[in-house]
């Protein structure tokens, strides 16, 4: 009686261990481990699947709150659960490694993580679906706000694909200036000290969302995608709203793939090209390269089809 106990004991006990990547405390439960809270003391930390022979199988609530050293995490194989908060205000974090199995994500587990990038399977033999879909995975949770979409076995299905895309259509479809009144009622208008800051700044979300759906453009319709393309167009430099070349150029400065939505959006014309190049100056030379050889191309295609007749 005492031995079975005392076993009891030892089996729920806390307890800290050291992984790669940090310092992590765990719960014991039986055969089963939780993660309770960890020190991250390197960019990428991967939780073991197993810890003393305790299978891995949760993260507690508020566990990896706010980490400010994290940016990539590989989490573990039988993860069912995943708590509140679990990983919300860790402003770096960019990769998530999941299973590609049912887990029970709580509210908030990535809110807060604006830069966000990829969520993708872990499983060898998942590698080619999550090359599609990781990049959907995590615009669901930050940028779509909608977090039941976090749903590894349902992810890149044609269901889920319709649900993400209906969910951004609503984001698009919202009024610019939604919610301004409500924060001016709320005592917050010095996050945004006019309408006109507002709207900019809505204008300049729905360009984020535009660009990240037709960078991983798995499963776009044709009409969706010409939506997106005529948003970014409308908001160029020249437009009322530059929202578009604002993302692209002072988010992203240095990542060719939204200088390449740019412009195969049609973001780049005869008119905007001078102000294009003034707003990079100095910076980023390879990109505005890049731009120069583009125009460069276009100019010479459209001269050949201009010099084509008809006799």
């Amino acid at each position: 009686m005492r031995e079975a106990e005392s076993k009891g004991r030892i089996m729920s006990k806390t307890f800290e261990e050291t992984v790669k990547g940090g310092r992590l405390t765990f719960q014991a439960c039986g055969r089963q481990a939780h993660v309770v809270s960890g020190r991250v003391l390197e960019p990428y930390l991967e939780i073991p699947d197993e810890i003393h022979g305790l299978v891995v199988t949760g993260i507690e609530k508020k566990a990896m709150l706010g980490s400010r050293a994290l940016r990539e995490a590989a989490l573990p194989a039988q993860l069912c659960e995943i708590g509140d908060w679990a990983f919300a205000s860790c402003r770096q974090l960019e990769k998530v490694w999941i299973p590609r199995r049912q887990i029970r994500f709580g509210r908030g587990v990535f809110k807060g993580c604006g830069n966000l990038l990829q969520i993708p399977f872990r499983e060898e033999e998942n590698q080619a679906l999550s090359e599609k879909v990781s990049g959907l995975l995590a615009m669901a949770p930050v940028m779509l706000e909608a977090e039941y979409l976090l749903s590894p076995m349902e992810a890149g299905e044609e269901v889920w694909l319709e649900k993400l895309d209906a969910r951004l259509e609503i984001l698009l479809d919202r009024p610019d200036a939604e919610g301004y009144s409500r924060q001016v009622l709320c005592g917050e208008e010095d996050l945004m000290a006019s309408l006109d800051l507002y709207l900019e700044e809505r204008r300049r979300q729905k360009a984020r969302l535009c660009y990240r759906r037709l960078l991983n453009d798995y499963g776009l319709g044709k009409g969706l995608s010409e939506r997106l393309e005529v948003f970014l167009r409308e908001n160029t430099k020249g437009c009322a709203y530059q929202a578009a070349w604002e993302v692209a150029f002072r988010e992203h400065g240095s990542r060719r793939a939204y200088y390449e939505v740019f412009a195969r959006a049609g973001c780049i014309t005869e008119e905007n090209f001078p102000q294009l190049l003034a707003d990079m100056g100095e910076r980023y030379p390879e990109m505005k390269a890049w731009l120069m050889r583009y125009r460069e191309e276009k100019m010479r295609r459209a001269d050949f089809f201009a010099g084509l007749s008809l006799d």
